[in-house]
């Protein structure tokens, strides 16, 4: 163990990666600058030598300011604590007892990758996701696994000996296998499942993430629209009316295309080589293209399990496994629990899913069998959200046609009429999705329109169950399930709506005792 004069010092590789960082989230603000003085007026306008004198004094004071930071910063492991201390006027001591290290993520750009270092960012049972306990880079990836053994393992003999004779561009493939470098063992891994890239091309093509981007794209346009000077719209509108009609439809179906393979291209890069590694008592997730990554779930953490698949890959038999974990979100001097949705793995064939549980997550591997609602729930399902569709399109088409423009009431009613025939075919579709399961030591909650989502939430992890129940629902004999897994987030709260009555108290009573066998087994 390492005494406290003498705690090692980031890779002075951390100088030129801060700077970088900085600057790079300061660039908008410098072609403002340049922006602003070369485009402004004579008299107005800013000297070339001036803007030059600016930039250079804010370069040279990011790296006096990263090269002090660097300086003064040291790490190190003492006794059973990590150490760290930081500051130049204020000095900062932190101890972080080993015991209380839950995951210690790693995680390179490639420019790092270049350099051959990596940043190390270690949680702690208190900390959440988005505020780890301690941040440390950049370091050489052989250190980084020397810290990570002896924060995870308590053992820092089992580093990684890692060829870094290689010339820097060969670097970029060092950290974890990343382009096909150097593979890094691992420590006592129980199971392991690497996506193929075929498989992951194939899963970010179909996700969620196109019919977003689609939505990010209209946006766009809808605010450029409104931006635009009419006479640039009147001769874009004129110069496409000049285009045959095939032309127009080709050129749409070629945007449409690009966004697909854009989207596409985004998922890949970030699921890059996406490998799953089961250890004892946690899951450690490496993927990334552009920046690897890699991060560890406490099994203990985690708190739901979710099985999804889009409509589309539900069609091809593909489905994602993804986890909900428990953390820590601090605000100010308060803190309360949060909910982080991960993927375990983010792409899989539908008939592998009970085989990857299997091994990477058994606790969680058994999903009962689902029941669906009962016909009296439907008319619940369509009968309001119909009407509502239905005013709502009325109160939108309904007074331009018939006091605006009379000839335009026909296409009114035929949207009137699409809006209800819509809500109605997506409601029946929920309810015929939607059901719910139990076994001794589980629930499961089924829900989907086209696609399938079932998540599975341990008796044990449910931090409250409750039935509601209004008048209407008491009348036909249902009532509504909710389960929240983490409390104080709305995140890891799921239910089914419109069950039947009988089942929904079933459910209730199965929650209540498992709570009476946790009371009792602890107080034995």
């Amino acid at each position: 163990m390492m005494a406290d004069s003498s705690l090692q010092r980031t890779h002075p590789a951390t100088v030129l990666v801060r700077t970088a960082q900085t600057l790079w989230q300061m660039s908008l603000y410098v072609v403002g600058l340049v922006l602003f003085g070369t485009l402004g007026s004579d008299k107005r306008a800013i000297p070339a030598l001036i803007i030059a004198a600016i930039i250079a004094f804010v370069v040279l004071g990011v790296i006096a300011m990263r090269w002090v930071s660097w300086w003064r910063f040291g790490y190190g492991i003492v006794g059973g604590d990590l150490l760290i201390e930081e500051g130049l006027f204020v000095r900062k001591r932190r101890t972080i007892p080993i015991a209380r290290v839950h995951g210690v993520n790693v995680k390179a750009d490639l420019f790092m990758r270049a350099l051959g270092v990596v940043e190390v960012i270690v949680q702690t049972a208190g900390g959440g996701a988005n505020e780890p306990e301690a941040k440390i880079g950049a370091i050489r990836l052989d250190r980084a696994e020397e810290l990570r053994n002896a924060l995870l393992f308590e053992d820092s003999s089992r580093a990684a000996e890692l060829p870094f004779d290689l010339d820097p561009v060969g670097r970029i493939g060092d950290f974890r296998g990343a382009f096909g470098g150097t593979e890094v063992p691992g420590q006592d891994v129980r199971f392991e499942h690497k996506v193929p890239f075929g498989q992951l091309l194939l899963g970010e093509a179909t996700s969620n993430r196109v019919p977003i981007l689609f939505a990010v794209v209209v946006g766009i346009v809808g605010q450029f629209y409104e931006i635009l000077d009419q006479q640039v719209i009147d001769q874009t509108a004129s110069r496409a009316a000049q285009f045959a009609l095939p032309v127009l439809v080709a050129l749409v179906a070629a945007l449409g295309v690009l966004l697909i393979v854009v989207a596409t291209a985004i998922g890949v890069a970030r699921n890059f080589g996406f490998t799953a590694r089961r250890y004892e008592a946690r899951i450690e997730i490496e993927a990334g293209l552009f920046e690897r990554r890699q991060v560890s779930m406490p099994v203990g953490r985690i708190q739901a399990v979710r099985i999804e698949a889009t409509w589309l890959r539900h069609l091809l038999g593909l489905a994602a496994i993804e986890v909900d974990t428990a953390g820590l979100e601090r605000s100010g001097e308060q803190s309360g629990q949060m909910t982080t949705s991960k993927a375990m793995v983010p792409i899989a064939r539908a008939a592998d899913v009970a085989q990857l549980l299997h091994g990477l997550l058994p606790e969680a591997e058994l999903f009962p069998e689902t029941e669906g609602l009962t016909k009296r729930a439907l008319r619940f399902y369509i009968l309001v959200p119909t009407i509502l569709a239905t005013l709502t399109s009325l109160a939108a088409v309904g007074p331009v046609s018939w006091f605006i423009y009379r000839p335009a009431l026909p296409w009114a009613v035929g949207v009137v009429a699409l809006a209800t025939l819509i809500t109605i075919g997506a409601r029946t579709l929920q309810w015929r999705g939607a059901g719910v399961g139990t076994d001794d030591v589980a629930v499961v909650i089924r829900s989907g329109m086209l696609g399938v989502k079932r998540v599975r939430l341990t008796r044990s992890r449910i931090q409250s169950l409750e039935v509601r129940q209004n008048p209407f629902q008491r009348r036909a004999g249902l009532a509504s399930v909710r389960t929240i897994s983490v409390s104080g987030s709305s995140k890891a709260s799921y239910g089914v709506s419109h069950l039947d009555e009988a089942r929904a108290l079933g459910i209730m009573r199965w929650y209540e005792d498992g709570l009476a066998h946790g009371q009792a087994a602890s107080t034995e």
